[in-house]
């Protein structure tokens, strides 16, 4: 799949990004109580750029420059833009 075929309400999405831009981690608060971080990153394919939620140990394994591979992860529509993140059952794996 590439970034420009990912639509809002996706699932089974499998992307594999370059990490063009990473947003400072900003700290959140879950509905049950349980606090982390989450950042915004910017990956692209060569069909464009997409949007990458990174949650909690994500963000420290993710670096400008980095390939990463998303497998099962799913797409929403957060502030009229499209984010993908792996979620609770994909996969997030950064290419060395």
């Amino acid at each position: 799949m590439k970034a420009s075929d990912v639509k809002p309400e996706m699932r089974r999405v499998d992307l594999d990004l370059k990490i063009v831009e990473i947003e400072e981690p900003r700290p959140y608060v879950s509905r049950t109580g349980r606090e982390g971080k989450v950042t915004t990153a910017i990956g692209e394919d060569d069909s464009g750029r997409i949007k990458v939620s990174l949650w909690d140990k994500d963000i420290d394994r993710v670096k400008v420059g980095s390939t990463i591979q998303i497998r099962n992860g799913y797409a929403r529509l957060f502030r009229d833009e499209v984010h993908v993140s792996a979620g609770m059952y994909g996969k997030l794996e950064v290419a060395e």
